[in-house]
């Protein structure tokens, strides 16, 4: 009696399958991201769009454990984005191979912006222990209005332009809904912009697409594969 041999997977559709760890980095990432988000203390602005460091150092001695737990949340929240952007890469640069790749390559980079918005959050915690309040708030002033502080940001912002363009890889690939990709795209971009602050409501919600849109992603990888040989797992 022979046994039946599973026919093999066709190569289209090997190019769409992603492993289990690849579609939970998807998920994990952007879920990670909003419980960091819940719990992170933003970075207030006055009227003026400017830091609102009184408030800000005040919400901090209120709850400084709820916001270590915020930025190391976003810490790593930071390292999944790394492994997202890898899988979303691999996915994209079926259509615009070069473009994927710079494109992931400017999402890891905001990861890294990420990373250091965890560290600084963590180090201002620090500052608002310390009992002489008006010079923290002095020294928080000069931190927030520093030039170096830029780095930070245009970190940020690359790694929205690079989730961007991913989006559109994905977009081109057909692997994947075109609506996934679009929520992936703003979704991620939003939460790069919106990782210092100041509005909690809208940091959480560009949590929650982000979410929305890699989750679907995920899915819809690994639905595929399975679709065409049920045969097939992590």
């Amino acid at each position: 009696m022979t046994t039946a041999v599973p026919p093999a997977l066709p190569a289209a559709a090997r190019r769409r399958h992603i492993s289990v760890v690849a579609a939970t980095s998807l998920w994990a990432a952007p879920l990670v991201a909003l419980a960091a988000r819940v719990l992170l203390i933003p970075w207030y602005q006055d009227n003026q769009d400017r830091p609102d460091n009184i408030r800000y150092l005040t919400e901090l001695a209120a709850a400084p454990v709820r916001n270590d737990v915020g930025a190391a949340l976003t810490f790593l929240s930071a390292v999944l984005f790394v492994g997202a952007a890898c899988v979303l890469t691999d996915i994209a640069r079926r259509r615009m191979p070069r473009t994927a790749l710079a494109a992931g390559a400017l999402v890891v980079v905001g990861a890294f912006g990420l990373a250091s918005i965890s560290v600084i959050s963590m180090a201002f915690g620090e500052m608002a222990r310390v009992e002489d309040r008006a010079a923290m708030v002095a020294l928080l002033d000069r931190l927030m209005t520093a030039p170096q502080f830029a780095v930070y940001s245009a970190s940020l912002f690359a790694g929205a332009v690079g989730a961007v363009l991913l989006a559109i890889g994905l977009y081109r690939s057909r692997l994947v809904p075109r609506a996934a990709a679009v929520l992936t795209g703003i979704g991620t971009a939003a939460v790069m912009v919106t990782a210092p602050g100041p509005l909690a409501p809208f940091i959480v919600r560009s949590a929650v697409l982000a979410l929305a849109g890699l989750a679907w992603v995920a899915i819809a990888a690994r639905r595929v594969a399975q679709d065409a040989n049920p045969h097939v797992n992590g």
